[in-house]
């Protein structure tokens, strides 16, 4: 029985000399809102850095385009998707930011695009966004509340057109700014003929509005495509073949496009940061399946966005994988 005693003491005690688990990395991540893209993409990433890493304990909140990056500069979330004319604008100060963010830093760019995509009802009586403007339609519009890229986007093309808000209230329509969940609800139930969201190609809002009521999208204009490349945002095109439902939906429909990218405050631990972006490269696979606007993801694209510096952890991430010298 002694013997017996002396052997369980000593077991126990050697269970002191085990490796302990390793400490947990404790991050939120400001995605978008509910129901977009963006929640989901988060999603996906963190089931799969988790999948790698036990480590890892993200916290995925709603966020949304340009609102993420004052979050991320006040320390409110330590990771956030960005979009970059708004990353480059906040780090530098200029509109639609007041101060500059210094704190950003960049984590991987180049992660697929999100579209500008203007859905309109198929039976509403214009073919054209112009159209929709120069006939002063008092049209029943909506989008995702300000602080987010969708609405900035469509502010902008009411700017170009010489249009407000007001305007169109005026006219006895309606501006409308709720989730994407709701810009469906309201779609079906004809509180709104035209949505507005700026969402990764498929989008899962514009599936299911297109589901409810016959949709198509709207071409932009060179014109206003041009005006809106001034604010440093891109061309692109909704692919045909991207939406079964939408009307229009067997030819590519150009639109203006920004990239995904994902940013961290400078205080976040190097070791984490390199953690997370070195799972991601090594996993380009799994990756590229997380959702269909990543397959076409190109590593070294995730390296640069104008002159916003990386995360040193991102940075020696990349130096490792040889992307960077």
């Amino acid at each position: 029985m002694r013997r017996l005693t002396v052997l369980i003491l000593a077991f126990a005690a050697g269970l002191g000399a085990w490796p302990v688990a390793a400490e947990q990395r404790n991050l939120t991540w400001t995605a978008g809102q509910l129901g977009g893209g963006w929640y989901a993409q988060a999603g996906g990433f963190v089931e799969l850095i988790k999948s790698k890493d036990a480590s890892f304990n993200i916290k995925i909140v709603p966020g949304a385009g340009i609102q993420n990056m004052t979050k991320l500069q006040q320390g409110e979330t330590e990771i956030a998707w960005g979009l970059p004319p708004f990353i480059a604008a906040s780090y530098n100060g200029q509109d639609p930011y007041k101060d500059r963010h210094s704190d950003m830093r960049l984590v991987m760019n180049g992660l697929g695009y999100v579209h500008v995509q203007f859905c309109v009802a198929d039976d509403f009586a214009a073919r054209s966004i112009r159209e929709i403007f120069d006939k002063k339609m008092p049209i029943k519009i909506g989008t995702t509340p300000p602080g987010g890229s969708d609405e900035w986007v469509m502010r902008k093309i009411f700017e170009f057109y010489k249009t407000t808000y007001n305007d169109v209230r005026t006219r006895g329509g309606k501006v409308i700014f709720v989730s994407y969940t709701d810009l469906v609800t309201q779609y079906r139930d004809r509180n709104a003929d035209i949505l507005v969201p700026n969402l990764a190609v498929p989008g899962a809002a514009v599936q299911e509005a297109s589901l409810a009521r016959k949709m198509r999208i709207l071409p932009m204009d060179d014109d206003l495509l041009k005006y809106l490349e001034g604010f440093g945002l891109a061309r692109g095109v909704v692919p045909k073949g991207a939406y079964k439902d939408v009307v229009n939906n067997t030819v590519d429909i150009p639109t203006i496009a920004m990239a995904n990218a994902i940013v961290a405050h400078a205080t976040v631990p190097p070791d984490a940061v390199h953690d997370f972006v070195k799972i991601l490269l090594t996993n380009l696979d799994a990756v590229r399946k997380v959702h269909p606007a990543f397959k076409d993801f190109n590593p070294p694209d995730a390296v640069k966005l104008a002159n916003v510096p990386l995360h040193p952890g991102a940075e020696r991430a990349y130096r490792e994988a040889s992307l960077i010298r």
